[in-house]
């Protein structure tokens, strides 16, 4: 009877580091994606022109 109540204790053990391997996985996971997707991303001078920058800057003259 002891030696099943081990097995328990061992099993739910190695259930839960598996469980928080998987976890942790999924989180570096979902920062990775959005660190790349950030990455990625054009800056404002590659996509607007220098009158819209000033204009959303407030910078406009007017």
């Amino acid at each position: 009877m002891s030696i099943d109540l081990e097995k328990t204790a061992a099993k739910s053990e190695s259930d839960i580091i598996r469980h928080v391997v998987k976890t942790a996985e999924t989180l570096v996971r979902k920062a990775w994606t959005v660190l790349d997707a950030a990455s990625e991303k054009e800056s404002p001078g590659e996509v607007l022109s220098d009158e819209a920058m000033r204009a959303i800057q407030g910078k406009t003259q007017g």
